[in-house]
C-alpha cells in the first residue's frame, strides 16, 4: 500500500470520533527507547499520532498501561515479552485488551527460538506479531503459531534522525575520524560461547551430536534459515512435539554461528587501523594489533559516533534480515562492509554500493584494505549507498504494516 493510499484509509478509519493513537509501549531500555524514536519519526510522516508508555522494567503489574484501553487506541505496541508479562492488577493484560477490543501487536526483535519460552499468555486470538525477518516470521509460523496474523518490518527497527546527516562531501567523507567502525558485541542472549558449549554437552547425545553438525554447516553459508542446517531440515517428530527443546537447539545453533562469525570478523578486523566497539572481544583476541578496542557503548552513542566513520561492518542476525545498523550507515554516508547473504544481492552490488564479504576467504581483508588505504574509492562507494537512504524500500519499509494488522 503506498503512502498515500495509506493515509487515505487512516482518515475514512478515524471517522468523527477524535483522535486515535497507536501507543508503543517499552521498558526503560536504550535500545527500545530509539526503537520507539524511530516509530514516533516514521508516524509522524504520516500524521498518525502516537503516544509512548514507559513500563517499569521489573515487575508484572504495571497499571500504566491502563492508559491504552480509554477508547481512543488504534492499537498497542510491545516489543517482544513485554506486554505477554503485564497486568493490570492481577488480571492480565493481554486478557484485558482482547476483551475491550484493543489490538495488541508484540515486535519480535529477536528470532523467535531465542524468545518464545519467555511468553506465557501469548496467543492467535489476542495478539498479532511483527518480525525483522521473513525466515523469523516463517519459523514462528511453522514451529510456534501457524495461525496467527504476523507482517514483516523489512526496514528493522527502522533508521535513526541520530545518524543522520544533510549532506555528503569529498572533503567531509576523507575528514572523519574512525577509517572503519566495527561494533560487534559477543554475549548472546544464551550467554557467552563458554556458557553455549556448556549447554551444548548437556543436550541428549543425539541432539548433541545434530546441534554441532548444524553449527559447522551453518557457518559459512548466507542463504538459508538456521534450521535448514538442523537434521537436514527435516526434524524427527517427536523432537518437534516437545518445543521447548526444539527452540533451545536452534537457539544455540543460531547463537554459536554469530559469536564465531563475530570472532572471525575481528580476528581479521585487527590488522587494520579501526575502531572495534565490543563487550568480551578482549576475553578471546590476544592483541588487537592495529586495531582500537572499546567497550560497547549504547546504541545511541553508536548512532552519534556513524557519521564520523567512513565504513561500517555489520552482521545480521538472520540471513534475509538487513540489520538496522546497515540502514543508519547509508543514513550517514558510511560505506556498508557487510555479508554476501541472499538479502543484501537483492539491494546491494558489491565495490557499487556496499563492500561485501564472505566467511573462509580473504574477501573481508579486501574490503577492509579499501576503507583503510583508498579512501576515495571509499567515497565512490559511500555516495552510491547514501544515494540509497531514502529508498522505501529500505528506509521504514513495512513500517506500514503495523497498522495493516490493527485494521485487520
Amino acid at each position: 500500500m503506498t503512502y498515500q493510499r495509506l493515509q487515505s484509509a487512516l482518515t475514512t478509519d478515524s471517522g468523527n470520533i477524535g483522535p486515535r493513537y497507536l501507543y508503543i509501549t517499552r521498558v526503560e531500555h536504550p535500545n527500545e527507547a530509539i526503537y520507539t524514536e524511530n516509530l514516533s519519526d516514521f508516524f509522524a510522516e504520516l500524521a498518525v499520532p502516537t503516544r509512548e508508555i514507559v513500563m517499569q522494567a521489573r515487575g508484572a503489574d504495571r497499571t500504566e498501561l491502563a492508559a491504552c484501553l480509554a477508547g481512543d487506541a488504534r492499537a498497542v505496541l510491545g516489543f517482544n515479552w513485554h506486554l505477554d508479562h503485564s497486568c493490570i492488577g492481577d488480571e492480565h493484560f493481554l486478557h484485558i485488551a482482547a476483551a475491550a477490543g484493543v489490538p495488541v501487536i508484540q515486535w519480535l526483535v529477536d528470532h523467535p527460538s531465542s524468545i518464545w519460552h519467555r511468553f506465557e499468555h501469548t496467543s492467535a486470538e489476542n495478539s498479532c506479531f511483527l518480525f525483522n525477518s521473513g525466515y523469523s516470521e516463517a519459523y514462528f509460523r511453522q514451529f510456534v503459531m501457524p495461525d496467527c496474523r504476523s507482517a514483516l518490518m523489512a526496514g528493522n527497527t527502522g533508521t535513526s534522525r541520530h545518524s543522520r546527516i544533510a549532506d555528503l562531501t569529498p572533503q567531509g567523507f576523507l575528514a572523519r575520524d574512525i577509517k572503519c567502525l566495527l561494533p560487534l558485541n559477543l554475549r548472546r542472549l544464551g550467554g557467552t560461547i563458554e556458557d553455549l558449549d556448556l549447554e551444548i554437552t548437556h543436550l541428549p547425545p543425539r541432539l548433541e551430536q545434530a546441534v554441532r553438525a548444524a553449527i559447522a554447516h551453518a557457518h559459512d553459508d548466507l542463504d538459508h534459515p538456521i534450521e535448514w542446517h538442523f537434521f537436514n531440515n527435516s526434524p524427527p517428530m517427536d523432537l518437534l512435539q516437545i518445543s521447548d527443546l526444539f527452540h533451545q537447539c536452534i537457539r544455540i545453533i543460531e547463537d554459536i554461528v554469530q559469536v564465531r562469525r563475530r570472532l572471525a570478523v575481528l580476528s581479521v578486523a585487527r590488522e587494520f587501523p579501526v575502531l572495534i566497539q565490543s563487550d568480551l572481544a578482549a576475553n578471546y583476541l590476544p592483541s588487537v594489533g592495529a586495531a582500537v578496542l572499546e567497550s560497547a557503548p549504547t546504541m545511541r552513542e553508536t548512532l552519534t559516533r556513524i557519521p564520523r566513520a567512513r565504513a561500517i561492518v555489520s552482521l545480521t542476525h538472520v540471513n534475509d534480515e538487513i540489520h538496522n545498523r546497515t540502514l543508519n550507515a547509508l543514513n550517514a554516508g558510511a560505506v556498508n562492509i557487510i555479508e554476501d547473504n541472499v538479502v543484501h544481492r537483492r539491494f546491494f552490488t558489491h565495490g557499487k554500493n556496499a563492500l561485501l564479504f564472505r566467511y573462509g576467504d580473504d574477501s573481508l581483508r579486501e574490503c577492509l584494505d579499501i576503507v583503510c588505504s583508498r579512501p576515495e574509492r571509499a567515497y565512490e562507494i559511500a555516495a552510491a549507498g547514501f544515494a540509497m537512504r531514502d529508498d522505501p524500500r529500505l528506509r521504514f519499509a513495512g513500517f506500514h504494516n503495523l497498522l495493516e494488522l490493527a485494521r485487520a
